[in-house]
């Protein structure tokens, strides 16, 4: 076979592994929107305020890979915590979140989503299964959730009351008082 043909050969099949790979993309994708979910924000005010209704979204969940939507825990007060592996307070703020979870997963009151912002699933997957979390974590793997919550930074926190509106927020770690001020302050006791 000579060199120019081998050349060609190797191109399409570069080419072809690569029309491949965007074919299962593609197909991922349509997969989500044929279930009739498209990941991401919904509907809602970008930045939401205290006294404002929080926007809506759906992302997925880690380790089972369901799809899970804000709106789905109308009727419960929701911690909604955005956090990454990469940052100190976020990881230092994971067993007091856990133990607010754990203390009330049976009431079925209040529930706790750890929102896990720009980290490959792997990643976050990993920390999830070494630190026994058992909240609902779940993937915002492009930052457009956060982006749209108005964080500029992380953690950021939003205690957020059974009608779904805010009612209150922190910017920051939530270390002890600000997490029971917050639960109380959304009405979660």
């Amino acid at each position: 076979m000579s060199p120019a043909r081998r050349t060609w050969l190797r191109r399409a099949t570069a080419t072809l592994i690569l029309i491949a790979a965007v074919a299962a993309f593609v197909s991922q994708e349509r997969v989500s929107e044929d279930a009739g979910e498209r990941l991401g924000i919904l509907e809602g005010a970008a930045s939401p305020a205290v006294g404002q209704v929080a926007p809506d979204f759906v992302l997925h969940e880690y380790g089972t890979g369901r799809l899970v939507r804000l709106s789905d825990f109308r009727g419960k007060t929701v911690v909604l915590n955005f956090w990454a592996t990469w940052c100190p307070p976020c990881i230092a703020e994971m067993p007091e979140l856990q133990a607010l979870h754990a203390s009330r997963q049976g009431a079925g009151d209040l529930v706790v989503l750890a929102v896990d912002v720009q980290e490959p699933p792997s990643v976050a997957g990993e920390f999830v299964q070494a630190k026994g979390l058992t909240m609902p974590v779940l993937s915002d793997r492009t930052g457009e959730v956060a982006k749209h919550y108005g964080l500029p930074g992380l953690p950021g926190t939003f205690f957020i009351d059974r009608d779904g509106t805010v009612r209150s927020k922190v910017l920051g770690p939530i270390i002890g008082k600000p997490l029971t001020d917050g639960v109380a302050a959304a009405g979660g006791g």
